[in-house]
């Protein structure tokens, strides 16, 4: 992976090469940004760039015989861990790295909710990075370089890493001989003290609205309207902007304001069997692919975020369209800290039981029920 296939991010890509010609190469770096900031697509960059037998004023050639490994993510000396559970015997990171140099390619901007479907894992099981992992990370870096300046470690969501994080203290502090460490995180609170120490920070941005926009203008032959309208809604979140690329903002604005207003005005009192104008929705709603009623769920989610920096933010947070601003308007008065809160965690929830198949009309259905009740209840207030 090329400096050049990252959105944005120039200012810290114009460092990291600045340091690394003036040899201020840290072993042990904690890249440190929000989800679909590119965090885990710069480290990997960088350490392209750092093994690079050619390097380019700017970037890695993308030639030489480390490059084309590295952009298949293939190179003998580059490792990865990431948090895995246990499926069959599969237990390591190098069990499953097949999957995840698939994933990469796929989109190296994705989260570890997406990293888990893939390993289709069930909704009641956790993913961690084990006390064997850990330890498996010493025979990963002992072993002798095969042909790369550094050998280079990617440790992706050390969130994942407990107490267990402990045992790789020794390696942080007293790794081998050109031997480079690359800790990719969202959350630094979420992260060990002992290992937040003992790592150099590297603050990855948020991507700016501008950056989103051109290249899903210029990358992915996207109508200057909609990449201005999907921009807006991500909070630089460049990952959210890909799953939203299929979306009709228009035609998923209307719908999303016919929910609200049904979900609101529901009446329990409705005879059974008797439709409604909520259930008759549901019927719509759920009657499409997943994939669309993913897209759709993500996009409500991201106007309830919306509601709440419009009712609660300062205006100059607001990046919502003309149209989707006079709805938040018109509809704010049931909006509150708690309802909207409950309402993105419910809807979050639907997402992921949408990739794990859940009936969607009964799901369409039940979370309609709540959200309307959420809106009552702030009315009735």
């Amino acid at each position: 992976m090329q400096f050049k296939t990252i959105v944005g991010q120039k200012a810290l890509i114009s460092k990291l090469i600045q340091t690394t010609k003036a040899g201020r190469i840290s072993h042990a770096q904690l890249f440190l940004g929000a989800e679909g900031s590119g965090n885990l697509a710069l480290a990997i960059a960088y350490a392209q760039y750092v093994n690079c037998l050619n390097q380019k004023e700017d970037d890695s050639c993308g030639e030489c015989s480390s490059c084309v490994k590295y952009q298949k993510y293939v190179h003998p000396d580059l490792h990865f861990t990431f948090p895995t559970i246990a499926i069959d015997k599969k237990r390591l990171s190098l069990d499953f790295i097949e999957d995840f140099r698939e994933s990469l390619i796929e989109n190296p901007y994705m989260n570890d909710f997406e990293w888990f479907c893939k390993l289709d894992i069930a909704g009641n099981k956790q993913g961690n990075i084990t006390a064997e992992e850990c330890k498996d990370n010493f025979r990963k870096l002992g072993l002798k370089a095969y042909e790369a300046k550094f050998k280079t470690l990617i440790i992706w969501m050390p969130e994942y890493m407990k107490n267990e994080g402990n045992i790789i203290l020794k390696l942080l502090e007293e790794p081998p001989e050109n031997t480079l460490i690359i800790l990719v995180a969202n959350d630094s609170e979420k992260v060990i003290a002992t290992i937040l120490s003992r790592a150099q920070l590297i603050k990855v941005p948020q991507v700016l609205d501008a950056d989103i926009e051109n290249t899903l203008i210029e990358n992915y032959n996207i109508e200057p309207n909609k990449a201005q309208a999907i921009s807006r809604l991500v909070s630089g979140n460049f990952n959210l902007a890909l799953s939203l690329i299929d979306i009709e903002h228009g035609d998923y604005l209307v719908t999303f304001i016919d929910w609200m207003r049904k979900s609101f005005k529901y009446n329990k009192s409705t005879p059974i069997g008797q439709p409604d104008d909520l259930s008759l929705l549901v019927e719509k709603l759920a009657s499409v692919g997943r994939e669309q009623v993913k897209s759709f769920l993500t996009y409500s989610s991201q106007m309830i975020r919306s509601a709440f920096i419009y009712k609660y933010g300062h205006a100059l947070l607001r990046k919502n369209t003309d149209a989707e601003l006079a709805f938040l308007n018109q509809f704010s008065v049931v909006f509150t800290p708690s309802n909207l809160k409950l309402i993105t965690v419910a809807i979050d929830e639907a997402i992921f039981h949408v990739e794990r198949n859940a009936n969607v009309k009964i799901m369409y259905l039940n979370l309609s029920m709540y959200i309307g009740k959420q809106l009552q209840t702030a009315n009735n207030n």
